[in-house]
């Protein structure tokens, strides 16, 4: 017999839609005589942490059942949530969706197909939406003089961030650009070089001399 798991996506910022699936779950367990196996709760309270939902979800066994609220758990993209369900499907575990009345068998079964087509649909028309959007956006903010794109002498935020005092560190005892890249482990150090040179780092270091790389 097929065990039953249950998923809830917790979110701290909106504990109302939190409460409506674990509502809208233990009404449909007790309304069709369910037994869950193993309840999931996986707290997401940023998109950043979706990338958690499938490590969490591969613990549902092969020719199990998922019960969900709705496909809305499973991301807060029609892509994220295609990609989800697709996995899903291809390990043969069923998904019940409560609130939009669905069950999607597995990706062989036809109407399951349909579904996950009208789905897929949807995530071309979205991005072609977005880009109209931003489009029109665009041409009505020139239409009144604004000017775009981001102020002169904008400095993005950048990966090398996050080790910059390191960076200012080996910098200031007289290592390459090229030498740090390398013990840093980029690939490249002219991104690197670049980064250094736009913010200005070595003005801000005491003299040094530059080892040979």
């Amino acid at each position: 017999m097929s065990k039953l798991f249950s998923f809830i996506r917790v979110n701290k910022n909106n504990e109302q839609y939190t409460s409506d699936q674990k509502k809208a779950v233990d009404s449909y367990v007790k309304q069709n005589n369910m037994s869950i196996y193993q309840a999931i709760e996986i707290e997401i309270n940023t998109p950043e942490n979706e990338k958690n939902i499938l490590d969490f979800l591969k613990n549902c066994q092969t020719s199990s059942t998922l019960l969900v609220y709705d496909l809305n758990v499973f991301g807060r993209t029609i892509e994220t949530i295609l990609e989800i369900v697709k996995f899903l499907l291809s390990n043969k575990i069923r998904i019940l969706v409560i609130k939009q009345n669905l069950e999607l068998v597995d990706d062989k079964d036809m109407l399951t197909q349909m579904i996950l087509g009208v789905i897929t649909m949807t995530v071309g028309l979205e991005k072609e939406l977005m880009s109209l959007r931003t489009k029109e956006a665009l041409i009505a903010k020139k239409l009144k003089g604004e000017i775009l794109g981001k102020p002169k002498g904008t400095i993005q935020k950048s990966k090398f961030d996050k080790q910059r005092d390191k960076i200012e560190e080996l910098l200031s005892v007289g290592l390459s650009v090229r030498k740090i890249a390398k013990l840093l482990g980029y690939n490249n150090h002219i991104g690197l070089n670049n980064y250094v040179k736009k913010r200005n780092i070595r003005h801000n270091l005491p003299n040094t001399l530059e080892i040979a790389s």
